[in-house]
């Protein structure tokens, strides 16, 4: 009995050794791609510069010391199907930050108002009606509450087009009441 306790404990240890070296291996190529995207912005940052200084030595740049812990032992070495797959399609790419900028949101998002761009739009439409659950809100409504009133026009119909499918969605779905043809409120 004991014996197969020990064999599944260490086929566990195994597992997460073999996980443990993946994922290292991946923490040192994301750690060099960051590397060579730090050297770029080295470049255009002027007051980060690695030119040489008044004394003909080279500046050391300003990235942020990240400690590497090597794996105990070597990883397994991957079947050739892994390596096919692993080396198939597109490179990962990292994910977008959750923070956005005025300057990098395009079509109608950059007229949202501040206090809404860390939020998914649904979240935004749904707080909306649950502010005041017995009102009944038109389209218009909800689209004046969500963006600035310097929008242009052309601009606000695309606006009008998103919001008003979230609205029709969240009805779909009994979040919230469609009592008329675009009028919705949030009464349970």
């Amino acid at each position: 009995m004991s014996d197969s306790v020990l064999s599944k404990l260490l086929a566990a240890d195994s597992d997460l050794e073999s996980q443990e070296a993946k994922l290292t291996a991946q923490l040192a190529t994301i750690q060099a791609q960051r590397a060579s995207l730090q050297t770029v912005l080295d470049i255009f940052e002027p007051d980060k510069t690695t030119a040489a200084d008044k004394n003909g030595a080279i500046a050391p740049t300003q990235m942020t010391d990240v400690v590497v812990v090597p794996p105990t032992e070597k990883p397994a070495q991957a079947s050739s199907k892994q390596e096919a797959k692993a080396t198939k399609g597109k490179p990962t790419q990292p994910r977008k930050t959750a923070t956005r900028s005025k300057y990098l949101r395009r079509g109608w998002q950059k007229y949202m108002r501040d206090e809404y761009l860390q939020t998914p739009l649904p979240t935004v439409v749904s707080g909306i009606l649950q502010a005041q659950p017995k009102k009944m809100f038109k389209i218009a409504d909800v689209i004046d509450a969500i963006v600035a009133e310097t929008i242009p026009n052309s601009a606000r119909k695309n606006a009008r087009n998103r919001i008003s499918n979230i609205l029709a969605e969240g009805a779909r779905k009994h979040q919230w009441h469609r009592p008329e043809a675009g009028r919705y409120r949030f009464a349970n």
